[in-house]
């Protein structure tokens, strides 16, 4: 795991929630130090979880497409 790069460990450790997937998954940020590719692969697996999904990002593709439920949230100044 040491010589992973921070994509690779990305990676796994998202490859490790979806083969056992929680009722839960919290997620901040998924699609930083992903490929487009792998970042469209995830929203695909995503839309497929049978639990809730709590997304927080500032990806404005994945938040356009992203064909759930939204609660927007927005810091006032």
């Amino acid at each position: 795991m040491g010589r992973l790069s921070v994509g690779q460990r990305r990676r796994l450790a998202l490859a490790l929630l979806i083969a056992d997937p929680p009722e839960l998954l919290l997620l901040d940020e998924p699609t930083n130090h992903l490929s487009p590719l792998l970042a469209d692969e995830l929203e695909q697996v995503l839309g497929t979880t049978l639990g809730a999904t709590v997304l927080a990002t500032h990806d404005r593709w994945l938040r356009t497409r992203w064909p759930h439920p939204q609660l927007r949230l927005t810091a006032r100044t």
